[in-house]
């Protein structure tokens, strides 16, 4: 980093020190060197690596057609690509590939010269994650990527969990844009193991400060631990759970209510090496 170079240069560079490069226990059978040097570069410098063709490039998908178009068509990309295969260029082949994927993705010699090259670099791969990466993506191009499903919440994480680090995760799941013009706060007292959460929803994000009331609050919740986890996972909802008389309210439901109105749903079956299904 010192000297200017980039992160694909580090690690395409980057080895151990013969000492550790001939220990079994230090070996890339997890991690890997290559990988790992670019989650240093990051740290330290951010993803930008100064070459400001990379600031603010194209979306890939768009990027991908000119391309395409750049190199004469998928048809030209296709022909020589399969012969660079058959050289051994398997990344070079996967590069060029995920181009004409993404500029035409039902374009099914082009999904299964790519996979081809996937499985060789699976092959190769002494990293089990990347091979296990390398070989999904090749899955995904031959038989198209895996069925839409709901993400949820693991049921025996949530229980292991903190009802700070709960709202930690609930706080990914906000929909900025559709909280924007939210703003509420809710203090929440969680009984069994006992905690206090006062947590603010403002701008789209959400917050909280642990082990404190909010003298703002607009509502407080008073509830079972249990009854907690049963909420965050989506088996009832709070509104219910006040009828029941499960959970204790004093204020605005409404605005108790409001944190899981904002709450995204998203689909956990996403795609890897082909553009996102359009809504």
């Amino acid at each position: 980093m010192n000297h200017g170079y980039t992160p694909a240069e580090i690690s395409e560079e980057l080895v151990l020190p013969p000492g550790l490069a001939n220990d079994w226990a230090a070996r890339g059978y997890y991690g890997t060197l290559s990988h790992n040097a670019k989650a240093v570069y990051q740290k330290y410098l951010g993803w930008y690596d100064a070459n400001p063709a990379n600031l603010n490039p194209l979306p890939e998908r768009d990027a991908a057609k000119k391309y395409v178009e750049y190199f004469g068509g998928a048809a030209a990309v296709i022909a020589r690509a399969r012969a660079d295969l058959a050289k051994g260029e398997y990344r070079w082949v996967a590069e060029v590939m995920r181009h004409v994927v993404y500029a035409e993705p039902s374009n099914t010699e082009a999904r299964h010269l790519a996979a081809d090259a996937f499985d060789q670099l699976g092959y190769a791969s002494e990293a089990a994650t990347w091979r296990n990466a390398y070989l999904v993506a090749a899955q995904e191009l031959r038989q198209g990527p895996l069925d839409a499903r709901p993400a949820s919440l693991d049921p025996e994480m949530v229980r292991a969990m903190r009802a700070t680090d709960v709202f930690d995760v609930l706080g990914t799941h906000v929909n900025g844009p559709r909280a924007w013009s939210r703003e509420v706060v809710v203090n929440w007292s969680l009984t069994g193991r006992p905690e206090q959460v006062a947590v603010t929803l403002r701008n789209g994000a959400l917050t909280y400060v642990a082990g404190a009331r909010a003298a703002n609050a607009a509502a407080s919740v008073t509830l079972a631990r249990d009854t907690f986890d049963g909420i965050v996972l989506g088996r009832q909802s709070l509104a219910d759970a006040v009828k029941q008389g499960v959970v204790t309210l004093t204020g605005d439901l409404s605005a108790a209510t409001l944190l899981f109105d904002v709450l995204d749903r998203f689909d956990a079956g996403f795609a890897i090496v082909e553009p996102r299904r359009q809504k």
